[in-house]
């Protein structure tokens, strides 16, 4: 077999010009792609968005959720049974404290202490009666007595003489059961006429009626607890908002802080009010740990209503006159700037940026160009924080953002 030797060689030498080929495409569509990503930046301006630094109050708050309640609320009830005959109130009421609120049919129990007040009476019959029995056995005994010292025992027998002790024991025990019935019957007669006085319902206090939960005609059982008729608010131009405290806040809420809180109804509306106890039972809802915080609020115009949803901001500190900057000029770094040295890149102003971003700030230098100011950042609102040290004054610009335009 004969191996052509001049062809083999043309072919190899054929397809290294080709793989050379492919190898100069490739190098130049590479060439092409990191210019337009790395040269073609030249056609793309960076504007800076800064923003003035200002003196102003600040206050750091707490936010927190809760309801409207009033200072004070009475439940009121019934201590007997029976069937309503009045009701004298409605809600939304006034009330004065001892103004009568419903009554009860009495018939029964006016029936019941009449029966009382007659067995009252038979006590005191029986007790008369017994009173003289006990005395005539007395006296019996003891004119027995002396004629049995005066013949010396000869008379009366010893056998009358036991007969007559008898009958004086007997008068006594009696008159003392029929004392022990007339203090019984006397009782009877007193809860028959505290019945009688329950079977009206006061208002215990100065207030307004919230709820009313009876009608004329409805009975009322008075057997395992006290039926609940009406609730009373003592006084709604004073509120009480019981607010939700995440207990990451609960260590800055102290009282007599000031209070600024919503409600739905008023959207538009800010209320004010006063920390007037952080209480130290938690609540756990979801895995969520709250503190019941109670808020201090006047309601003269008489806006609130108790169960209102309110929506509070607890000003925990406040900084007057403080110098401030808008929070993005601290959360603020410089972009990445790429210059024209192939995959070389750095920032725009090459500044060392601190390990915290929050004590600095960045101004623009004669050149346009971000340069770090350092500062020690204070309290925050969520909006601004205060600047504590630093070389800055009121109305310097600080960056807060970055735009990229074409030109």
């Amino acid at each position: 077999m004969k191996i052509d030797i001049d062809n083999l060689g043309a072919k190899k030498r054929g397809g290294k010009k080709l793989t050379l080929t492919i190898a100069i495409v490739i190098i130049g569509v590479l060439a092409i792609a990191a210019w337009l990503i790395f040269f073609k930046t030249s056609d793309v301006q960076t504007r800076y968005i800064t923003a003035p630094i200002e003196k102003r109050d600040l206050k750091v708050s707490v936010q927190a959720t809760g309801n409207l309640e009033p200072l004070r609320t009475v439940t009121v009830g019934i201590e007997v049974s029976g069937t309503l005959k009045e009701v004298l109130v409605d809600y939304n009421d006034p009330v004065k404290a001892g103004q009568v609120l419903a009554r009860l049919d009495t018939t029964k129990l006016e029936s019941s202490l009449n029966s009382s007040r007659a067995q009252l009476k038979v006590s005191q019959a029986n007790l008369r009666s017994n009173e003289v029995a006990a005395n005539e056995a007395l006296l019996q005994l003891n004119r027995l007595k002396q004629i049995f010292e005066s013949t010396k025992g000869d008379y009366p027998s010893q056998k009358d003489m036991d007969s007559a002790q008898a009958a004086y024991d007997r008068a006594a025990s009696s008159l003392v059961a029929s004392k022990a019935q007339l203090e019984q019957a006397k009782a009877e007669v007193a809860t028959g006429e505290e019945n009688l006085r329950k079977a009206t319902t006061f208002s215990p206090i100065d207030g307004v009626v919230l709820t009313r939960e009876v009608d004329v005609g409805q009975t009322v059982a008075a057997s395992m607890q006290t039926p609940t008729l009406f609730t009373i608010a003592e006084d709604l131009r004073h509120m009480r908002v019981i607010v939700a405290v995440d207990e990451a806040d609960v260590g800055d809420v102290r009282e007599g802080q000031p209070v600024t809180f919503t409600v739905n109804a008023y959207p538009n509306r800010e209320f004010s009010g006063t920390v007037l106890q952080v209480r130290l039972g938690s609540q756990i809802s979801s895995g969520v740990v709250t503190y019941n915080t109670v808020v201090l609020a006047d309601n003269f115009e008489g806006l609130l209503r108790p169960g209102m949803t309110a929506q509070a901001s607890i000003v925990t500190k406040q900084s007057l006159g403080a110098l401030v900057a808008p929070n993005a000029a601290f959360r603020f770094s410089p972009p990445v700037q790429r210059n024209a040295s192939f995959m070389s890149m750095r920032p725009a102003s090459a500044p060392r940026t601190p390990r915290s971003a929050g004590d600095r700030l960045f101004i623009l230098d004669e050149n346009g160009a971000p340069k770090m100011v350092k500062v020690k950042k204070g309290d925050s609102d969520g909006v601004v924080s205060a600047i504590e040290e630093s070389n800055l004054a009121e109305g310097d610009l600080v960056v807060v953002g970055v735009q990229t335009v074409e030109k």
